[in-house]
Formats: structure tokens, sequence, C-alpha cells
């Protein structure tokens, strides 16, 4: 599931920035309004100011820059009008909103639930999961995304099949450190099935970078001498080159090949 929060709160971001700009945009503005009226088919344009006594008129026909500066205005005022909405709606939708993912569902539910499934999981899974394990230390500063179970993982596809798993109750261990022929490797994921068989996951991201897909293409090479083979225990999951991710493919591989 995309985190629809993160999404909306980047946008809440874009917009503050994009009135920021209108505004400092708007001041910048000639003072007053443009008013025209039409004189037996001759346009005549006017420059409408605030004034001690009221208001004041001043005839701008021939000002062609002007009058573009204050129709620009004009345009300005109603984009301003509309962020600020905007603004205020996301705001309200933000304070309210929470992502429909394992954590949030699980600290809802009544306490004689989690410890029933608790009791339920403990035997097959919990052991495995939180027993200690090697974790690549491979540039821990490039985990900068978190999931609801507070996780640091590298990309926001990483926190979707993380939290993908939790919601179906599969245990796995992220960056497991993992030796073939000397070398050493860290899946994204080493995952335990429903059945206590153990995969692995290999999300690739840029795949528009070249060399990062011929050292994937090597990695893959490697695994498959030690046995660890898509058609067996690996699964491989990519980006598209925009870095859109098909989250009903991994939803299917989830319930297909890990729950199967």
């Amino acid at each position: 599931m995309i985190q629809t929060k993160e999404y909306f709160q980047e946008m809440l971001s874009d917009l503050q920035v994009q009135l920021k700009k209108a505004n400092e945009s708007f001041e910048k503005c000639p003072e007053g309004s443009l008013v025209q009226y039409n004189r037996g088919g001759r346009m005549t344009f006017f420059q409408v100011t605030k004034d001690s006594g009221g208001r004041k008129r001043r005839g701008i026909t021939r000002n062609n820059q002007l009058i573009k500066n204050l129709i620009e205005k004009a345009y300005l005022q109603e984009e301003i009008r509309i962020l600020k909405r905007d603004i205020q709606a996301l705001e309200g939708f933000l304070m309210k909103y929470e992502e429909p993912f394992f954590f949030n569902i699980h600290k809802n539910v009544p306490v004689r639930f989690k410890v029933l499934n608790q009791k339920l999981l403990a035997n097959k899974h919990d052991l495995w999961e939180t027993a200690a394990y090697r974790q690549s230390d491979y540039k821990p500063e490039g985990r900068r995304h978190i999931t609801s179970a507070g996780l640091k993982v590298r990309s926001k596809s990483e926190v979707v099949i993380a939290e993908k798993l939790h919601e179906h109750g599969l245990p796995f261990r992220y960056e497991q450190v993992l030796s073939i022929g000397g070398r050493e490797f860290a899946p994204d994921f080493t995952v335990r099935s429903s059945t206590g068989k153990i995969f692995y996951w290999e999300h690739c991201g840029m795949t528009s970078d070249e060399n990062y897909i011929n050292y994937n293409r090597w990695k893959l090479s490697q695994y498959e001498k030690v046995g660890i083979v898509p058609w067996d225990n690996l699964i491989v999951t990519y980006d598209s080159e925009d870095g859109i991710l098909n989250i009903p493919l991994i939803e299917s591989e989830i319930i297909y090949r890990l729950k199967g």
C-alpha cells in the first residue's frame, strides 16, 4: 500500500512553497485593480486604487504594460485564494488521516485479541524474527525511510514491502548478511514463509541506472550458485524506470508464494 499520508505531506509542502512564491510575486504588483469599460465599441481601461476619501480612478488605456501587470495581479489573487483553501483542506485531512497499516490497526485492537494473537504466533514465528542476526553495516545513513514498526529502510518501495509483510503476519529480517564464496551479500528481506521455508527478497529500485542493473544481474548469478533462485526461494521485484512500484504484484508474491 502506498504511504498516502507521506504523499499528501509532500503535496502540502509543495503547495506551501507555491503560496510563498505567489505572495512574493503579488507584493511586487502595482497597487489597485483593473477596471474596463466599453464605450462605443472602444475599450477604456482604468487603474482603481484606494484613496483617503474612497477610491481613485486613473485612465491607463495606453499603458499596455500596466494593464498586463494588473491582469497578472488578478490571476495571482485567485491563485493565492485557491492555494490557501487547498492548504487548509490538506492540513485538516492530515490531522485526521491514519494509514491503514498493520501497526495502526494493531494498536487499536482490543488487548485480549493482541495477547491471543501473540500466543498463537509465538511458537511458529516470533523466536526466529526476534532472534539476533547480523545486519549489513553498509551505509547505514542511507536508511532514511521508517516503517510503521520503526524499521529503517532505504527506499519508499521497501517501506511498502515491509508493511505488506507485517500486514500478512510474515516475519522477516532486513539486510541480513549472507556469505557466498567468500563474499558477503545482504538481500533486502529474508522472509520466513507460512510453511517455515526461508525466502530471499530483492527489490531493484534504480532500474534506469545501467550500472545498478548490471550489478544486480551479477549478484543474482552468485545467488544461483548456492541454490537461491527465482523458481524456488528467491523473489525479485522492480520499480519501473519512472520509479513506480506495482503494489498488486507485491501483494501477489506474498499471497501466492509466501502464504501459499
